[in-house]
């Protein structure tokens, strides 16, 4: 019968990584930053017309969108940690 354990040598993988990290609250901030940046140039597009503000507008939504994905990712991966 085996009577030695391996406790003595395990240990936790969690890191920390359950808490919000200072690089997650400026993420946010650089969401907020160019969501409104998107927002007045569409609006500013639209209002006089100006398909490069539009186009420019609508580019900073997918950059918008990218940075929400790390967003999701963030929360994803404090949640399912183990």
């Amino acid at each position: 019968m085996h009577t030695k354990t391996t406790h003595q040598w395990q240990h936790e993988h969690v890191f920390g990584q359950d808490k919000v990290k200072p690089g997650e609250r400026r993420t946010l901030w650089v969401i907020f930053i160019t969501a409104t940046m998107m927002v007045v140039e569409v609006t500013t597009g639209l209002a006089y017309g100006s398909m490069a503000l539009l186009a420019d507008g609508l580019h900073m939504g997918s950059h918008t969108a990218a940075l929400g994905i790390t967003t999701v990712a963030y929360i994803y991966t404090r949640r399912w940690i183990t």
